[in-house]
């Protein structure tokens, strides 16, 4: 494809650091099976999630990949960066076993290994729907209701990262 090029993107995997240890607790102990790419060239989105082809695995040791448009980068603001990086890290999914634990004395669940390429999966967005049609028939399905919901619930927008921001700018 010409035109197109890509780069490790130290900072991408910094701020996924910190929201890997705030919020995905699934990826704790893989945070270094995950590659983070910046990709140069014409794109019409923002990031990208990806599990590994076994080739991808063979020459790179990674389980998972996130590509981040360069451009978009660049543009976005600190808060937008954040959430971006965050969107993606929600796609990857992880299996989980329940087990007896002796030292608890009961059934715990534990993540599969990190390093085990059948632990890992793709997740879909929560909500998918046009504009057009809640506009036309309102919340009609229960997942866009709980989405709305989840949106009134935001009304703090702009203290959202505010902690992210003090972090990562102090």
């Amino acid at each position: 494809m010409p035109g197109v090029d890509f780069e490790e993107a130290p900072t991408v995997r910094a701020v996924a650091a910190m929201l890997i240890d705030d919020h995905h607790p699934h990826l704790t102990d893989a945070k270094d099976l995950i590659g983070f790419y910046f990709r140069y060239g014409t794109s019409d989105w923002a990031g990208k999630a990806k599990k590994c082809t076994a080739f991808e695995r063979h020459m790179t040791g990674k389980q998972l990949f996130v590509f981040v448009n360069a451009e978009a980068w660049e543009a976005l603001k600190h808060d937008q960066r954040l959430a971006l990086v965050d969107h993606e890290l929600c796609h990857f999914s992880r299996k989980s076993e329940r087990h007896y634990d002796d030292e608890q004395q009961g059934w715990v669940d534990a993540w599969t290994a990190a390093d085990d390429s059948d632990s890992w999966g793709i997740r879909d967005h929560d909500v998918e729907e046009f504009s057009d049609v809640i506009k036309r028939h309102g919340l009609w399905e229960q997942g866009i209701e709980q989405f709305a919901q989840a949106v009134r619930n935001a009304s703090y927008q702009a203290d959202l990262f505010e902690d992210y921001s003090a972090r990562s700018t102090g």
